[in-house]
């Protein structure tokens, strides 16, 4: 009786899971991959040395944030794809 529709689970659940990784490794790889094209900093203080204090500008702090928001949401697609993909291989024990 459950093994026609535990076997249709189990196959849907590994399936979801793989797309969840697949998804999340993208989102990942993409942002490691993308580089800022603005202005990074700016100078906040200049001596008369020649150095110079430098500040982050808004715009790339919030690149930044941005940037490390995105990298969370695809780290946290993967890890629901693996534990989905983990629940696949157990719900027939699970089921009976």
């Amino acid at each position: 009786m459950c093994s026609f529709s535990c076997s249709d689970i189990q196959l849907g659940l590994n399936t979801v899971g793989l797309l969840f990784d697949i998804a999340g490794a993208w989102i990942v790889a993409w942002e490691v991959v993308r580089q800022y094209r603005g202005e990074k900093a700016k100078v906040k203080n200049a001596r008369c040395d020649g150095s110079a204090e430098m500040e982050e500008t808004d715009a790339y702090k919030e690149w930044e944030i941005l940037k490390y928001s995105r990298m969370k949401l695809g780290l946290g697609f993967l890890t629901i794809g693996f534990l989905l993909q983990l629940l696949s291989h157990w719900i027939v024990k699970l089921a009976t």
